[in-house]
């Protein structure tokens, strides 16, 4: 379909499709040429084709005159299809249809008018602020409404004293909730006109004026809004409390006391019910709210919802704060709901007495460590080793066994944790988990000795036959830098398992001196590449020389992740033998790594630079040298005009010297 004759004939025809296509054809030709056609397209009936007119009307990036013409289409009365897409366009244009959009503001129509401030405010662009502000205001209300709304979702707080002006000056209900809810959505720290604060007397304009005192106003507009705490709306008392907690949020610490000391007023009043009745877990403003406010009053009969929102992962901080607030009397609150409560509830609860470590929540505790919810039992052991409490390490041990295995793992968290407490007795439990037949109990036993610094232990479960205890045991030791135990990680250098092996080295490079070296040295034959690495870090952890002469050796025959760790330590080590040897890697048959190499030598700049660019730059390897010059042009200015412009001399590929020209090109 190429003529603008069969063009002209498939926009007639029934078919969709072929409407659709013909359109579709228009793309890349013209607008001088396609644009009455694309104008048919437009205000074509299915919306397929009109998607169609819009996409390549856009794509031909049409001149003023074009828009324009355009923009007539927005008086169109009887084609909605039509004005809307139209509208569609000029929006995807953006600032592009900025001049003519502005010259149409002042249209003898007032339907015209709202739509240009629509598209307007849809293209968000701080540049239309002016044009908005004077339409503040048009004769029409509902133009001027507009205006007030986009001058809102634009953001520009600039504007913020216009509004106010506007809203004194035109008591239009509509326009006064527009230009309310836009303020509401600024933000200007200020004190608020009282002919703005008088507003919220009107029921239907309430709500949205203690949104508007939530975003400008300062903080002596807070008893407003601590009043509108009582209101009958629940719009209303919902706007009101979430304004509050915004301008207290953003006041000095004098101002929060003050505001602070008047919510102590509500402590044991009816309005405290319709505070707690406002929790909306969906509503995070609201939410955190209330959460903080319940908080500040110190009134218990809040337990229950900050409960709520403690177990609400987004709010759970915020809630704690507030608990503590509540003091002891606050926590026996929580405690009574206990054995009524859900899973979720208790273990919140435990989570709380633990976070909080108050003593006179242990028997809670103590119960439910033997909870049938292992959410709760979780709960449970980890408030226990919070709360030190001792007399319960054998029930915790009991947990080590829990079916659920994040329950395990905070038994042996709660058990490290009463090791400070009573060592005697924790070693009693390493003891009897050490000579269990269970393997999972000796790891444990291995975890348990870590934390009790117990070195001999450590070195008698360094031989256990599991090799998950014996990796464990043997991390331990070089953790807690046991160097007496060198001989006992020296044979765990050799174990059968490739993991304890690596652990063994970690280890050694950890604890060992120069007489480990000539062991790890011999321990580089290991036939696991991971141990090799592992080893060779080791050995460059106790005496770098020794670890480059064995680089000197392995780096001409290295391959993937040996060849990796070598290139990283050669880089630590970071002198000038050790850069020459890098640079033996730049012929590298693996792409990864002769970049590796590279990047190595750019980061050094200076005399590396220069004597590899040519070598780089004339690369067989066309992905090299994109890479190449891709890293030259992060260089210093002058470096990288210098090594780009001998590059663009002797790039043969196109796409390639194109790239070199707008670099250079970005550097002048």
């Amino acid at each position: 379909m190429e003529s603008h004759a069969d063009i002209r004939q498939a926009l007639r025809s029934s078919d969709e499709e072929t409407r659709r296509e013909a359109v579709h054809a228009l793309r890349g030709k013209s607008l001088s040429e396609s644009r009455d056609a694309l104008f048919v397209g437009l205000a074509d009936v299915s919306w397929r084709v009109r998607k169609e007119a819009v996409d390549v009307f856009v794509a031909a990036d049409p001149e003023e005159a074009c828009i324009t013409d355009l923009l007539e289409f927005l008086r169109n009365g009887d084609n909605a299809g039509l004005r809307n897409s139209a509208a569609e366009a000029i929006i995807r244009l953006g600032l592009r249809a900025a001049t003519p959009l502005i010259g149409m503001v002042h249209d003898d129509e007032a339907d015209v008018r709202k739509f240009v401030v629509d598209v307007m405010g849809t293209i968000a662009d701080a540049g239309f602020v002016p044009v908005l502000l004077a339409t503040l205001s048009d004769p029409d209300v509902n133009v001027a409404a507009a205006a007030a709304e986009h001058l809102g979702n634009i953001g520009d707080s600039s504007v913020v004293p216009a509004l106010i002006d506007s809203i004194i000056g035109n008591d239009a209900l509509i326009f006064r909730f527009s230009a309310l809810t836009a303020l509401g959505k600024l933000s200007s720290h200020l004190a608020v006109p009282a002919e703005i604060i008088a507003l919220a007397k009107q029921d239907i304009l309430r709500a949205s004026v203690y949104e508007c005192l939530g975003s400008i106003g300062d903080d002596s507009v807070a008893p407003i809004l601590l009043k509108g705490f009582r209101s009958r709306q629940k719009s209303s008392r919902r706007s009101a409390i979430t304004a509050w907690y915004r301008i207290f949020s953003r006041s000095s610490v004098t101002a929060r006391a003050v505001m602070e000391n008047s919510l102590l007023n509500l402590k044991g009043s009816t309005v405290l019910p319709l505070l707690i009745e406002s929790f909306d877990a969906e509503d995070a403003g609201l939410a955190e709210a209330v959460t903080a406010i319940l908080g500040i009053t110190g009134d218990t009969r809040s337990a229950t919802t900050l409960l709520n929102a403690f177990a609400n992962e987004r709010y759970t901080g915020i809630a704690l704060t507030s608990l503590k607030r509540l003091g002891e009397d606050g926590l026996a609150a929580l405690l009574t709901l206990y054995q009524e409560a859900d899973e979720v509830s208790r273990s919140a609860i435990c989570t709380v007495v633990g976070e909080l470590a108050c003593p006179t929540g242990s028997d809670v505790i103590q119960e439910a460590l033997g909870d049938a919810s292992p959410m709760v039992r979780k709960a449970a052991a980890s408030a226990a080793g919070r709360l030190g409490m001792t007399d319960c390490i054998s029930t915790v041990v009991s947990l080590l066994e829990d079916s659920d295995p994040e329950v395990t793992s905070v038994a042996i968290a709660c058990l490290k944790h009463l090791a400070a407490l009573d060592r005697n007795a924790i070693q009693n439990v390493v003891r009897e988990l050490g000579v269990s037949d269970q393997a999972e109990k000796r790891r444990n036993a291995a975890v348990l000795s870590a934390t009790l610094g117990d070195g001999d232990t450590l070195s008698l479960l360094v031989k256990d036959e599991d090799p998950g205890v014996r990796q464990i045991a043997v991390s331990a030791i070089g953790s807690l830098h046991l160097p007496v135990h060198c001989s006992v990680l020296l044979l765990a250098l050799v174990d059968e398992d490739p993991d304890v092996r690596i652990a063994a080295a970690e280890a050694l490079g950890e604890v060992g001196g120069t007489e480990v070296v000539e062991p790890l040295v011999h321990a580089m034959e290991d036939e696991d590449c991971w141990v090799q690495c592992a080893v060779l870090r080791a050995i460059a952890g106790i005496e770098q020389d020794r670890a480059f002469s064995v680089m000197e050796s392995l780096v001409p025959h290295a391959e993937e992740l040996l060849m990796v760790t070598c290139l990283e330590l050669l880089e630590s080590i970071g002198n000038r033998a050790a850069f020459e040897l890098v640079e033996t890697v730049l012929d590298h048959p693996d792409h990864e790594i002769m970049m590796q190499a590279v990047g190595i030598l750019t980061r050094q700049g200076g005399e590396w630079l220069g004597s590899n660019a040519e070598r780089l730059l004339s690369h067989p390897n066309h992905a090299v040298r994109a890479a190449w010059i891709d890293l030259v042009a992060g260089l210093p200015a002058e470096d990288a005009r210098h090594f780009l412009s001998r590059a663009e001399k002797i790039e043969n590929d196109p796409q390639l010297r194109l790239r070199i020209v707008r670099l250079l090109e970005s550097l002048t």
